[in-house]
């Protein structure tokens, strides 16, 4: 049987594929096995302009793989008695008071952390153009609580992140402190974790990537870096930065913790900051049912029992119309633990196999036409397990396929839009619709402006966020642009057709009071009033 390293040496060619094809800038692989580093590897370049590439040390946004640290830094505190997994939010954290009803009475840490609330999601109102916070740290608790129930709560897994705000408040109420500050010194700093942090990182420090984005032709473009986490909001859910060599340290922590705590019982490793971590690890949702195999979420950590398909924290999945391929065929049944971060910029993932103490690190710092280091990371692992090559999955293929539905999605989100476009109707004087409309919390404006005759709409009243509004029919505008124009300004691209909707209502007496606007995939039209 060939090594682990010879192995992988061997997919080194289908990873640059991977990355010429989806679109990568860089790419920085780490890979543990038995406990132990066993291959790393780099492609690309962390500053294409500079033409830099990256190493093991380079810092990368890695967006949501921070949820695992949010979920053991609740963990030190359950450990510690100062609260329980069970505890209801209200009783922790009495400011978080949301209007739905369910929410604010039964809502739990574990409901938070293992995405089973059911509330309405933001992530298109906080994470925007170039990668602009637009909720700031003294209204992100108003604007939580203003969140509605949109699914069946505890009913099934609905990925939020919002959430995992929540959840950085209750550490900062617990601790009297920010809320990272129990994480860097109880788990980051124990472990040596030098170059890993939780807010942007500071001028001066070096070998950090470049954020890009890449346009239709496959050409990188460079983009504003990832803020998430530089005034509270995104950070818990998606402010970690770090290496592939910190990393593969903190993932080699958790193998050691998930083997020794699920043999002995304990909450708590010897040598170990991670406590609790049978809690965090386990299945507490099914994800996407019914399968075969187990496939949950736990606090923080996917779960799938090969073989299975997995990458559902990703962004292939929506971009694969047959369904994504099976990992694993053909040899012992195995469990893997995995995450995916996404945001403007940065794509990454992890992956974890117990039984074997492997950690699979894949960073990137491009969004592109689809998820690099989700299919690096499903290559990479088949060749680890030594998945028979005849029952390996074509993860050229696979890239080549969800490219193809990126690319299409500008031609198919139009054709759908303008279907039911109504013909000949009139807007009214555009300045009937100027003013600035606040969504029900008064944390979230939209001004609206004319200007030589155009209309235009800015996300917070920022220049950053202005973009053109079209007359679509009645009150109602688009503001849809081509994805290359879209990409160009940092926007995340791939909502369907009521989300570049903007529909003004007038009141009674025939003038423009409301605005409502669809911000989310399955969200309701959220109601702006006029100032």
């Amino acid at each position: 049987m060939s090594s682990v390293r010879d192995r992988l040496t061997i997919v080194t060619p289908d990873i640059e594929k991977i990355m010429k094809i989806g679109g990568a800038a860089g790419l920085a692989l780490g890979v543990l096995h038995k406990g132990e580093p066993v291959y790393q590897a780099n492609f690309g370049f962390r500053d294409i302009e500079k033409k830099l590439p990256p190493d093991a040390d380079t810092i990368f946004a890695c967006c949501s793989l921070m949820k695992a640290l949010t979920s053991a830094t609740i963990g030190l505190l359950v450990e510690e008695n100062k609260v329980q997994w069970d505890a209801l939010v209200m009783d922790v954290l009495p400011e978080f008071r949301t209007k739905e009803d369910v929410l604010h009475t039964q809502t739990t840490v574990a409901d938070l952390l293992s995405h089973r609330t059911g509330m309405a999601w933001a992530d298109n109102l906080y994470i925007s153009t170039n990668n602009n916070v637009l909720i700031s740290a003294e209204d992100s608790l108003k604007y939580l609580s203003h969140q509605e129930a949109l699914l069946p709560f505890r009913g099934q897994f609905s990925y939020n992140n919002l959430g995992y705000e929540i959840a950085g408040h209750i550490i900062s109420k617990l601790t009297g402190s920010y809320w990272s500050d129990l994480l860097h010194s109880e788990i980051l700093d124990p472990l040596g974790l030098k170059r890993t942090l939780t807010k942007p990182p500071a001028a001066g420090v070096d070998n950090v990537a470049v954020a890009h984005t890449f346009l239709d032709d496959g050409t990188p473009y460079p983009i504003g870096p990832v803020q998430a986490g530089k005034d509270l909001f995104g950070g818990p859910s998606g402010g970690l930065r770090s290496s592939v060599n910190d990393l593969l340290k903190l993932y080699r922590s958790f193998l050691v913790a998930f083997n020794d705590q699920f043999k002995t019982g304990n909450t708590a490793t010897e040598g170990s900051p991670l406590k609790q971590v049978r809690h965090l690890m386990s299945a507490k949702v099914p994800v996407n049912p019914p399968t075969r195999t187990e496939t949950s979420y736990g606090y923080g950590w996917a779960r799938v029992q090969l073989p299975a398909t997995k990458g559902d924290i990703g962004c292939n999945p929506p971009l694969m119309l047959d369904g994504m391929p099976v990992v694993g065929k053909g040899i012992p049944s195995q469990l893997v633990l995995y995450h995916q971060g996404s945001l403007p910029g940065a794509l990454t993932a992890v992956m974890l196999v117990p039984e074997t103490e492997t950690a699979i690190v894949v960073l990137t710092n491009s969004l592109a036409l689809n998820d690099v280091p989700d299919w690096v990371g499903q290559l990479v692992l088949e060749a680890i397990l030594d998945v028979p090559k005849d029952q390996r999955n074509d993860y050229v293929k696979a890239t080549e396929t969800s490219r193809a539905t990126t690319e299409k999605w500008y031609a198919t989100t139009t054709e759908e839009l303008f279907r039911e476009k109504k013909n000949d109707t009139s807007p009214r004087d555009l300045k009937e619709y100027v003013g600035t409309y606040w969504d029900p919390a008064h944390v979230f404006k939209i001004v609206v402006t004319e200007d030589s005759g155009k209309l235009y709409w800015a996300f917070q009243g920022l220049d950053s966020e202005r973009f053109i509004l079209n007359h679509y029919e009645d009150d109602v505008f688009t503001w849809i642009q081509t994805r290359n124009e879209l990409v160009k300004r940092g926007r995340w691209v791939g909502q369907g057709p009521d989300f570049w909707k903007a529909e003004f209502r007038a009141d009674k007496d025939g003038y423009i009071k409301k605005l409502f606007w669809v911000h989310g995939i399955g969200v309701s039209a959220v109601e702006h009033t006029k100032d």
